[in-house]
């Protein structure tokens, strides 16, 4: 990685992700956590390019050598950059992140694939809720080969720009009031130099519990 410049002008870029994002987005998120309990699913990611990608931000840097970065070849392909980190979320109503607004709904697909059929489909209590005053990130993270050279600090700050954009243009009651996350107790003072407030331990239990609520307010 030393011989790449991440600070030369055109090396990284900061663009919002669609569903074509997927794979790149399962491999990014594959190679951050060790942990497999910790790592958002490819099914999970494909409901939320899918549902709101405008609440989903990745970087990208533009190399010929793809496997230097992320242990795989070409993935996406070098013209288009190198996913190495994202943020990746949903709205939800409650004012922290819950296990329910980490579910997808069990009939997305029917709704997203037949517009037609969508008022057929019971709301579910699970995942994205459009209405909701709270971006709530689930995927954040930044590929290990190019951790500690500020690109994590770069997207985030991108996305809380990004994100108070968004909710100026909605306005009303499609407000965006914050934005929340999860972390381990490790990560706390990171978030909270960008921003971010603890709210202490969370009651969210997925991958096995033991995190931290923080919040941004917009």
């Amino acid at each position: 990685m030393g011989k790449i410049n991440l600070a030369a002008p055109g090396a990284v870029t900061i663009r919002p992700l669609t569903v074509a994002d997927r794979d790149a987005c399962v491999v990014v998120e594959n190679a951050c956590f060790a942990n497999p309990d910790h790592r958002a699913t490819p099914e999970k990611f494909s409901y939320r390019l899918t549902a709101c990608p405008e609440l989903c931000l990745g970087v990208f840097v533009h190399t010929a050598d793809s496997e230097a970065l992320i242990g795989t070849p070409s993935l996406p392909s070098p013209s288009s950059g190198v996913l190495v980190g994202h943020i990746v979320a949903t709205r939800c109503t409650s004012d922290v992140l819950t296990d329910a607004s980490m579910g997808v709904p069990k009939d997305w697909r029917v709704a997203a694939m037949d517009p037609a059929a969508a008022s057929s489909v019971p709301a579910s209590l699970l995942g994205h809720q459009a209405g909701g005053g709270t971006v709530a990130v689930h995927s954040l993270g930044i590929v290990p080969s190019v951790q500690g050279r500020g690109l994590g600090t770069r997207l985030m700050t991108a996305y809380l720009e990004s994100m108070a954009a968004l909710s100026s243009s909605y306005g009303g009651q499609h407000k965006i009031d914050r934005v929340a996350l999860i972390c381990q107790d490790y990560l706390v003072d990171y978030y909270k130099k960008l921003g971010f407030v603890n709210n202490g331990p969370s009651e969210a239990q997925f991958g096995g519990g033991g995190w931290f609520d923080m919040y941004y307010k917009i």
